[in-house]
């Protein structure tokens, strides 16, 4: 779909077919369970975990059901915090189910959509980030000297998109389907519950949708690629003087290049002067308001001097200053310190909690943990702007706000448990060539130690490589090579519909079914975790020698499908588990060994 989609104009039907097909639907299911928000629940308080334990055939044919007569259920309205405000944002939150409906009518357009799109959006599209979005700028800085900057905001523009001109922007990309558009006119207008009172959605696209961010950036691509044709890829023009006397008598004009780099809703147009900047905004305020019945926010879109003032751009300040030594101008990215700091502010919050709420040691290291993903992700954010005097005061911030902690909690004994952070078992990586100093605490011989911003390396900010996606195996390899990330093997699905079937017959634990669904999404899972061999010989597996076994049968149904409780056997390894001889090589009869003792263990339980 995605190469016919680059390299013709070539229109898509059936999409709504390909929603229905099993492996779209599995696939679906793996992504919204991976997902942190999988268990916050819609206006039917139903989480991922209530579909899971469903028969897979019972799943598939529901999911089937609602998309054949679709109907979605309202969102249930929430308000989070405004950045760089007292005001707050509303997320629309629908149903699960309807989550899941979203996320397969997102997975079979994305990559039509994505073979489509301006080259530079950025915003919620596969292997891009703000880093790359903070990278283009900089290089046309540094490249072509664009110091001028209009800095876009669109008032509302989640709320006011319209669901009609929207639709219309999907036909034209080539998403002809009309069954597959009607599920997402009907997604649009699924309307609000707010204090038990349902509004009907007339215009928007509900933040907290998974499809919305899709929508947002098709609603947009006319817009984008209006003002690359109009200005970055316009070939150069031609004045006529006074052709009514001299027709033939032309001056070539040269065109003056502008840029548009875009994230999300938030955008800026680079140019070279104040007054093509000024020409880009007029072009851009009636384009919006006539063509995309969007209103630009006066006092918000500003243009900006560069080499004056920094334009704020997602969280960075950046500036052209004069470059040393030289006649030109560099892009620079400082950090904004007020966006920053809001984060900071919170971890120390969560330290603080931590004090208030202290149980135990153990409690205490999982919170210092909990405490360092929010660091290392607001670090690694921030991390190709200029950061590393930044990250120094503040990582002595957060180790003084940890002495406080751990003077209340230990008294005068805190010293113990202030050491250098390379003696810490945890991040070990990240922690094991510095010899600075943080609080840890020792859990079953294992220290988990405060990790600090200033660990995480400054980086200059790269362009993305344009060939880089996720639907062209040269475009996957490219990723591979980017993260130094080895991907799980390409394996043909060790499962079909009628595997799902079968599940269905197989033993129960009472009233519930112990191979569900999530048993079967996990044991993939598994396989590739475990390399495609068997856990206990090594031998290679394939579909028909597997046999995916529960470690601990005795475990709660809530844990006993778990990622962590399975593995891969052959099945001989898995008859000798299930019988009473041992093979004779003494390391396999070992493993097998242990796993007996997880079924003897269910005996005695039961």
């Amino acid at each position: 779909m995605y190469k016919s989609a680059k390299e013709t104009n070539k229109p898509f039907f059936n999409l709504t077919d390909l929603m229905m097909e099993t492996e779209t639907i599995m696939t679906a299911i793996h992504n919204i369970k991976s997902n942190k928000g999988s268990f916050t629940a819609g206006i039917d308080r139903k989480e991922i975990n209530y579909y899971l334990q469903m028969e897979p055939d019972t799943l598939i044919r529901l999911i089937r059901k609602t998309i054949h007569s679709y109907n979605p259920k309202p969102v249930r309205r929430v308000y989070i915090p405004k950045k760089n405000s007292e005001k707050k944002r509303p997320l629309g939150i629908p149903t699960m189910l309807d989550r899941i409906i979203q996320e397969i009518a997102r997975m079979v357009i994305e990559p039509i959509v994505e073979a489509r799109f301006f080259k530079h959006s950025y915003g919620f599209r596969p292997y891009r980030s703000t880093k790359h979005a903070v990278a283009r700028i900089v290089d046309l800085i540094n490249r072509g000297g664009y110091k001028f900057a209009l800095e876009g905001d669109i008032e509302g523009f989640f709320d006011n998109i319209n669901h009609n001109k929207l639709i219309s922007l999907m036909w034209e990309m080539g998403i002809r389907d009309k069954r597959y558009l009607m599920i997402i006119k009907k997604m649009l207008r699924a309307g609000v519950m707010e204090n038990g009172k349902v509004s009907i959605s007339e215009k928007g696209s509900p933040q907290g949708g998974i499809i919305s961010p899709v929508l947002a950036n098709i609603y947009l691509n006319n817009f984008d690629w209006m003002i690359a044709s109009e200005f970055e890829e316009h070939p150069a023009r031609y004045k006529v003087d006074n052709p009514r006397k001299n027709g033939t008598a032309r001056v070539k004009r040269r065109h003056s290049a502008c840029y548009l780099i875009r994230y999300a809703d938030d955008w800026i147009v680079l140019c070279e002067t104040r007054k093509k900047a000024e020409q880009v905004y007029g072009i851009v305020d009636k384009y919006l308001k006539h063509v995309l019945k969007l209103n630009l926010s006066k006092e918000k879109t500003l243009i900006t001097d560069l080499s004056q003032e920094p334009a704020k751009f997602l969280g960075f300040n950046i500036k052209a200053e004069k470059a040393r030594g030289k006649d030109k101008i560099v892009g620079k990215p400082f950090i904004n310190m007020k966006s920053l700091r809001e984060k900071h502010r919170a971890i120390l919050d969560d330290i603080k909690t931590v004090e208030h709420d202290f149980v135990d040691d153990a409690y205490l290291a999982y919170q210092i943990e909990r405490i360092n993903a929010k660091i290392i992700g607001i670090a690694n954010y921030y991390n190709v702007g200029i950061c590393n005097d930044t990250y120094n005061k503040l990582s002595w911030n957060l180790v003084n706000r940890m002495f406080k902690v751990f003077k209340r909690l230990k008294g005068e004994k805190w010293r113990d448990f202030y050491r250098p952070i390379y003696e810490s078992n945890n991040r070990i990586e990240r922690h094991k060539n510095s010899k600075r100093k943080t609080f840890m605490i020792k859990v079953d011989n294992v220290n988990i130690g405060l990790t600090q911003y200033i660990l995480t390396k400054s980086e200059r900010a790269m362009n993305f490589n344009q060939e880089m996606t996720p639907f062209t195996p040269f475009g996957r390899e490219l990723r591979k090579k980017q993260t130094d990330k080895k991907p799980l093997l390409v394996r043909h699905s060790l499962y079909n519909e009628n595997d799902l079937r079968f599940i269905a017959y197989k033993p129960k634990r009472g009233n519930i079914l112990f191979y569900n669904f999530e048993y079967i999404l996990n044991r993939e899972y598994a396989f590739n975790r475990d390399k495609g061999k068997c856990k206990c010989c090594g031998k290679n597996l394939n579909s028909n020698t597997l046999r995916c076994h529960h470690k601990d049968p005795s475990l709660p149904m809530e844990k006993v499908n778990k990622v962590t409780n399975l593995i891969s056997l052959c099945v001989e390894c898995h008859n000798a588990v299930h019988g009473s001889e041992l093979p004779n090589d003494d390391k396999v009869a070992k493993k097998i060994d242990k796993l007996k003792g997880y079924l003897k263990k269910q005996i005695l339980v039961s």
